[in-house]
């Protein structure tokens, strides 16, 4: 679904088998920026109108970033590892080492983030380019995805979802349950268990 604005999208999670698939391809294709989009909306788990206004200051060399949300107005400490850092430092080379007060995505004829609906647009080519297993992807895809993730990381247990729910800032855990697409999954093996 193309996200038109003023109206909420829908997305769903991509299994980690196919989001490393899906940075590997763009890699591939020389798709660096597209990739380091793909990249920090992931390991920032961020929303999209946070990860459009990253700087590479912001991730460049740091062992953390602190951020405001711009929907929640909360602050969020996230910390790098030394895989993330090599990693943010790989694709910052790729893309001819940019100016690192500008805009990590930024539309090279305004300069200024491009906006989600071109985003968004970009992702729909990129899941039919790349045979992408989802239905529903959008630049929420990835901070879903990171979800699934950290929950199937660390055994699908309790302990996931709230620090999830932590993480993600929902009011409560059935929000966090049905954001990484947990409720529809257990409806749906109701349904499969039926055997007359």
């Amino acid at each position: 679904m193309t996200r038109i604005k003023g109206q909420l999208t829908t997305a769903d999670y991509l299994p980690i088998t196919e989001y490393r698939r899906l940075l590997q391809e763009l890699e591939k294709d020389g798709l660096y920026l597209w990739e380091t989009y793909c990249w920090l909306s992931f390991c920032t788990a961020f929303r999209a109108s946070d990860v459009r206004a990253l700087r590479w200051k912001d991730v460049l060399g740091k062992n953390e970033l602190v951020r405001t949300e711009q929907k929640t107005k909360k602050n969020r400490l996230i910390k790098f590892n030394r895989e993330v850092r090599e990693k943010n430092t790989m694709l910052y080379g790729q893309l001819g080492n940019p100016d690192t007060q500008q805009y990590i995505f930024a539309n090279p004829h305004t300069g200024k983030p491009y906006s989600l609906e071109y985003i968004n647009r970009l992702l729909k080519t990129y899941r039919v380019k790349y045979h992408l297993p989802i239905k529903s992807f959008s630049t929420h895809t990835f901070r879903k995805t990171f979800g699934r993730y950290v929950y199937e990381l660390m055994g699908r247990s309790a302990e996931a979802l709230i620090l999830l729910n932590q993480i993600f800032h929902h009011s409560d855990l059935e929000t966090t349950r049905r954001y990484i697409g947990l409720a529809q999954e257990d409806i749906d093996k109701v349904f499969a268990s039926i055997h007359i």
